[in-house]
């Protein structure tokens, strides 16, 4: 099984997918990642809400966003597949003065959307959908070298 086949059987075209595999630079965040994604999904979806400016246009043009995390080297567990909403701009205040933000930090989140010199970023409304649902943390996909990267069509970004 492979996501472009369970995209396929959803009737999803993977050109409207955006593939974002999470790995998180500060080692206390990148640790307890997974629990989030199992145990607090608000967390989660808070952390992947904002991206550095690459990602922002990318999840600008996507419909939906497979969410995985870095699992090991050269591998990523499928969190969700989640619907990409408006977005709207956030400044750095704003931004720490979301409760979820709080507790990311608590958790060990260093810094706002990575580039800690912006004034505001893009915050994103993601709603996880059904598409995929059983396949919560039992997918695991093969993850190439490099920093973005086609993979059978679809978008792949790493960061």
């Amino acid at each position: 099984m492979d996501l472009n086949t369970l995209l396929d059987e959803n009737r999803l075209d993977p050109q409207n997918v955006l593939v974002m595999r999470h790995r998180p630079h500060e080692r206390k965040l990148r640790k307890v990642l997974p629990w989030l994604a199992e145990e607090r999904p608000e967390l989660f979806n808070a952390y992947q809400s904002s991206h550095h400016t690459r990602q922002e246009t990318a999840m600008a043009r996507a419909k939906y966003l497979a969410s995985l995390i870095g699992h090991e080297p050269g591998k990523a567990l499928f969190v969700g597949l989640y619907s990409v909403g408006e977005n709207r701009l956030v400044s750095a205040s704003e931004f720490w003065e979301m409760p979820t933000n709080q507790e990311l930090q608590k958790l060990g989140m260093a810094g706002w959307s990575g580039e800690e010199d912006r004034q505001a970023c893009l915050w994103f409304d993601l709603q996880v959908t059904p598409v995929c649902r059983d396949w919560k943390g039992k997918l695991i996909l093969d993850w190439p070298g490099g920093s973005v990267a086609g993979v059978d069509g679809l978008t792949v970004m790493r960061f």
